[in-house]
């Protein structure tokens, strides 16, 4: 005689697949988060002089990049240059203190220039010009 197999509801979770998930995504994020940045690639011109700034704080400063063709982007996004002094006005009123611009070594300097202008007009009284340290400088 075949007895009647009887099923009994679960009432718990089963999170071990929660977890692995979790652990899958929290690696992958580990291994992408150091190549995913966003910042153009750029060169800047290299000096033993200067004060050395460890990283520029998003909160705080607001940071211009110039490429070698002349286009201006700020956190990664391309910015047209009749767009910069309004953007500077929002950061300066949303609390952003210091403006740095990092341009690369072979921008013309009239994009140099009217990058300069341009956050002036925004509000912002004086501009840092970031470039790299030379290697092997300690100070």
């Amino acid at each position: 005689m075949i007895r009647p197999t009887r099923y009994s509801q679960f009432s718990t979770i089963n999170v071990t697949n929660l977890v692995d998930v979790t652990m899958t995504l929290l690696v992958v994020f580990m291994l992408a988060g150091p190549v995913m940045h966003r910042s153009v690639d750029i060169r800047p011109p290299a000096s033993d002089q200067g004060r050395i700034i460890q990283r520029l704080d998003p909160g705080t400063s607001l940071v211009v990049e110039v490429d070698s063709l002349g286009n201006i982007y700020v956190a990664g996004e391309p910015v047209a240059m009749n767009e910069l002094a309004l953007l500077a006005e929002a950061a300066v009123s949303s609390g952003r203190t210091e403006a740095f611009v990092r341009a690369d070594g072979s921008a013309r300097y009239e994009a140099v220039a009217a990058t300069l202008t341009e956050l002036r007009r925004g509000g912002y009284e004086s501009v840092g010009l970031v470039q790299e340290s030379v290697a092997g400088v300690e100070r």
